[in-house]
């Protein structure tokens, strides 16, 4: 089961189609949670936006975490590894905004 994760949730080459459509929803959802930033006010649709786009990156973070040994293929210690790989850091650096009360400013860390 992991095996099909780490193949739907990494970029398709040989024409999977859940793999394409995975990539074409967060591709959309990256879009549309930048969608707020290009406002100066907050509203709760804008609120709503935030929180389901960032439940989405979490998950997407986790099923990653999860299948981090199939990815960099060192065995257990592609757990410890994989979180300071240069992309999960951006993915964290994009998804703590969210989850931590901070300015506003920080929010353009999703960008």
């Amino acid at each position: 089961m992991r095996q099909r994760i780490y193949e739907i949730i990494e970029p398709s080459d040989h024409g999977d189609r859940l793999s394409k459509v995975y990539d074409i929803v967060m591709m959309i959802t990256i879009v549309i949670s930048l969608i707020p930033l290009g406002f100066k006010g907050t509203n709760e649709i804008f609120l709503l936006v935030d929180n389901i786009s960032a439940i989405i990156f979490i998950i997407d973070y986790l099923l990653r975490f999860m299948t981090a040994d199939l990815k960099l293929n060192k065995g257990v210690k592609s757990y410890l590894v994989y979180p300071i790989t240069p992309m999960a850091v951006i993915d964290l650096i994009s998804i703590l905004p969210s989850l931590i009360v901070l300015n506003d400013g920080f929010r353009l860390l999703r960008i």
